[in-house]
């Protein structure tokens, strides 16, 4: 998995695993801009929901694997909604932060010189642009359009905030739009989570194989969990047919022995947890 993800991050030829081959022409490669730290203004944000004369609420929303972004534009009164769809890689903080972006460039455009309170319920896209070394190139160029007229602000998603319902409908239809309206790179995360379904459906095909160890497990539990762990060892030798029983010790030469009943020859853990007559509870 690491070395799939080394070849991808360097450009270097074949990122294959596990035999697939990973598209990694489109990976997002972080290009650093050197600016010395004297430089660099801390982004801050807020609670606060003030009285403005503009405002600019923005969303993103990721529906059936499709990605959308979305701001509104209030001048106090609500003027119109820009959507813009995304591709289907993208994960909901790049479209949280390119709600953002694109609503700054707007801003720039319309309004430079008009202090503008800007609203977002994406806490993570906050804390990406408070970051002094951010790692991301669209994290960067936000930092490079935000300025004394900008004001940030965090608003509680699903309150009533008129702003963040508009922008949250917006959002949901500009994920329904045909066709992408802005390309992005594939971030890191995308891959490592191909990897990861990769690498999970080999472990279940392998899982699968009747010439594999382990059916005894099988039989209990037949689909794969990466979050299933039986750390308590009673339960291990429950689902392993481990354990002081008659079948395990005589499978080892341990003891020669049968359960009283002498319903079952085979006399394993199941024996005794679900047909024994002697464990019976009515």
């Amino acid at each position: 998995m690491e070395t799939a993800l080394y070849r991808i991050k360097h450009n270097l030829p074949n990122p294959n695993f596990l035999g697939a081959h990973l598209e990694s022409d489109q990976a997002e490669r972080y290009s650093p801009t050197f600016r010395h730290p004297s430089s660099i203004t801390p982004v801050t944000w807020d609670q606060f929901s003030p009285v403005f004369s503009l405002g600019i609420f923005t969303d993103g929303s990721k529906i059936n694997g499709q990605v959308g972004a979305a701001f509104s534009v209030f001048d106090p009164a609500h003027t119109g909604d820009f959507q813009f769809r995304l591709d289907n890689h993208c994960f909901v903080i790049q479209a949280g932060l390119t709600s953002i972006k694109q609503a700054l460039l707007w801003k720039q455009s319309h309004k430079p010189s008009t202090h503008c309170h800007l609203f977002t319920d994406s806490m993570s896209s906050l804390k990406a642009l408070q970051k002094f070394k951010p790692n991301s190139n669209l994290v960067e160029e936000i930092h490079g359009l935000i300025d004394g007229t900008i004001s940030l602000h965090w608003v509680k998603a699903q309150i009533g905030v008129v702003g963040n319902e508009v922008a949250d409908k917006a959002a949901k239809e500009a994920s329904a739009r045909p066709t992408p309206d802005i390309n992005l790179e594939i971030p890191e995360r995308s891959f490592k989570t191909d990897i990861r379904g990769l690498l999970l459906k080999e472990w279940q095909e392998r899982w699968n194989r009747n010439d594999a160890k382990g059916r005894y497990t099988y039989s209990i539990f037949p689909k794969f969990s990466a979050k299933r762990c039986v750390d308590n060892h009673l339960l291990s030798q429950v689902v392993t047919n481990h354990g002081l029983c008659p079948q395990y010790l005589k499978r080892f030469n341990l003891r020669a022995c049968n359960c009283r009943c002498g319903a079952d020859a085979d006399d394993g853990n199941q024996h005794f947890l679900f047909w024994c007559p002697l464990l019976d509870s009515r």
